[in-house]
């Protein structure tokens, strides 16, 4: 009787406790972009107002190689928990990504390791160093249509007669800071993050004036297709190379 008891009350509290154990990550996540926040702004302070060259995710040891930088390689100096690495069988592996490990991080579904050139089974962040998406190129309107949105890219690819380089929007393009997002979380790994059939609900987010939210999913979309004001001349390039 005793043990029939214990194992209803087990099945009730194992709910609970996920469901605390995931708010408490859910807010060690939004931490993480807050500081990722405040590193931004000093990065604003040191390049005029301009938001990291960046590619929107990856590995520094892959991006270096193509003479691009990450995210995290760009705002690394003004964050206070750093990155761990080390080189296994000629492959960068981290151990630790500071505050660009977001703790719900579970990896990747099969079909986008090749794509995104990462680990599979194992946490984004082991192979690239981040967990979050930053929104460097033109962003896609998933409600309507697969194609990008002109002017929505944080840090877009140009053509220059040097070739093609990312360059980074200023500060004062973005005519809405409270509601231009700059990051995210790159997969649902929050529990409630998508609806039953697998439509986003909600997501952590980090928006250009540095304040950090999980917002419903519609709110997302909006913040990432959110444009800047037009502020080059050169052609866009859409495939990275």
């Amino acid at each position: 009787m005793v043990t029939c008891i214990l194992a209803v009350f087990a099945a009730i509290m194992y709910p609970v406790i996920m469901k605390t154990k995931e708010t408490a990550r859910t807010a060690e996540c939004l931490s993480n972009m807050r500081q990722i926040g405040m590193s931004l702004h000093m990065y604003f302070d040191d390049y005029n107002g301009r938001f990291p060259a960046a590619v929107p995710f990856g590995s520094p040891d892959y991006w270096g190689t193509r003479d691009r930088k990450t995210i995290q390689e760009l705002l690394l100096r003004y964050t206070s928990r750093f990155a761990i690495a080390q080189r296994v069988n000629g492959r960068i592996e981290y151990l630790s990504a500071g505050v660009f490990e977001c703790p719900s991080d579970t990896g990747a579904p099969r079909e986008y390791c090749k794509v995104l050139r990462i680990a599979q089974g194992k946490p984004v962040w082991k192979s690239t160093g981040c967990s979050y998406e930053y929104y460097a190129s033109n962003q896609e309107d998933w409600s309507h249509s697969s194609l990008a949105v002109p002017w929505t890219a944080l840090a877009p690819l140009l053509a220059s007669a040097e070739g093609k380089r990312r360059t980074g929007a200023a500060v004062v393009d973005i005519p809405k800071l409270t509601r231009k997002a700059v990051l995210g979380d790159m997969f649902y790994w929050h529990l409630g993050d998508k609806t039953p059939d697998n439509h986003l609900a909600y997501c952590n987010t980090l928006f250009a004036d540095g304040h950090a939210a999980r917002v419903r999913g519609s709110e997302h979309l909006e913040s990432r297709l959110e444009r800047l004001r037009p502020w080059h001349n050169a052609t866009e390039i859409t495939a990275e190379e």
